[in-house]
């Protein structure tokens, strides 16, 4: 198997409370992913609460069967529609993908 994680840092939105907005807005588009993208084979998503200065604000784990898998998800439209969303919330991402 494969496990996929991303973790997301948002932007500046002007005060906590807004960003805890956005970071909820995030995670509810997120949770779609497995109920459109039928080779995500376990999933998690969350928001961090510590909140420290090099903290990301968001975390996806996914699991895949094989890399192709991987790849098919990298490619579907249903994430490529979630990449776009997000331009508008986060600044910066990072990424792991490992064998389990």
């Amino acid at each position: 198997m494969i496990r996929h994680i991303v973790m997301f840092k948002l932007k500046d939105f002007g005060s906590e409370i807004e960003k805890s907005k956005a970071a909820q807005e995030v995670i509810e588009r997120l949770n779609e992913l497995p109920l459109k993208i039928n080779v995500i084979r376990k999933y998690e998503a969350g928001i961090d609460i510590r909140r420290l200065a090099w903290s990301f604000d968001i975390v996806l784990t996914m699991d895949f069967d094989t890399m192709s898998d991987l790849d098919f998800y990298t490619v579907h439209p249903a994430h490529q529609e979630f990449i776009a969303f997000n331009k508008d919330f986060s600044i910066d991402k990072v990424c792991i993908d490992y064998l389990i």
